[in-house]
């Protein structure tokens, strides 16, 4: 009998042959946009292992409302205040995802079973196949027990204020989820649009140790990982189909 997360034999395979993010070189990526199902089972693969773009606004953005309800509503600080532990909140996520992707996702690949398979599946599998359309946003097995625990550590720490810097980390989040989703699959008619497009694709088809950030370069600039040494022509829409 299958346990409930039993994964593929092609998950395995793929979990096997894998030895890092930059053991291919960008052409033998352009060819791997979709990918396969995970687990056996089909409602997890489909309701939790898989999302569509537009889910995490759905779960999400009624607790960004729900935090500033709960700061305006109390009435103990100005609107200028509130607005700026708002903000923090935003810069907070920023940081964390470029921390999170630049010294967690690109770890050098461990030998251990199952950390490697961990590691596969938190962003090896998305260098795999990057424009796989299910896989681009957080499923709700990833980003809900991450909610839960944020939800703990800001509640322990930040006082009565936490839920206002909360709606601003999770307005972050959700700014990094659609963006990223954006940058493989939109066609932006922004020159900021444009701009992240290809710098996202520089990052899966050119320069895989640097353009770390997913929302914004800002980070990127700060720590010295923005890269223009392998630079897309300008102007030009990257896809997995045709990077360059």
């Amino acid at each position: 009998m299958l346990s409930l997360f039993d994964t593929t034999d092609e998950w395995k395979e793929a979990v096997a042959n894998w030895h890092g993010i930059e053991d291919r070189p960008p052409k033998a990526y352009r060819k791997r946009s979709r990918g396969f199902q995970v687990l056996e089972n089909d409602f997890l693969e489909k309701y939790f292992a898989t999302s569509p773009w537009y889910m995490p606004g759905v779960w999400f953005i009624p607790v960004v409302a729900a935090g500033l309800w709960d700061a305006l509503g109390r009435r103990e600080l100005p609107l200028g205040p509130v607005l700026g532990l708002y903000v923090a909140g935003i810069l907070g996520w920023t940081l964390v995802e470029y921390i999170l992707h630049r010294w967690l996702f690109h770890l050098p690949v461990m030998k251990q079973p199952l950390l490697k398979e961990i590691q596969y599946v938190l962003h090896g599998y998305h260098h795999e196949f990057p424009d796989d359309p299910g896989r681009l946003v957080a499923p709700p097995v990833l980003s809900w027990p991450i909610a839960a625990v944020l939800v703990v550590l800001y509640a322990l720490t930040m006082g009565p204020w936490w839920s206002t810097v909360f709606a601003g980390t999770v307005t972050g989040y959700l700014a990094y989820d659609w963006m990223h989703y954006y940058s493989h699959h939109g066609r932006p008619f922004t020159r900021a649009g444009r701009f992240m497009r290809r710098y996202h694709a520089e990052h899966h088809f050119k320069t895989a140790n640097s353009q770390y950030g997913l929302s914004s370069p800002l980070w990127d600039l700060v720590f010295g990982t923005f890269s223009t040494t392998g630079a897309l022509k300008p102007g030009k829409e990257a896809t997995a189909d045709d990077p360059t």
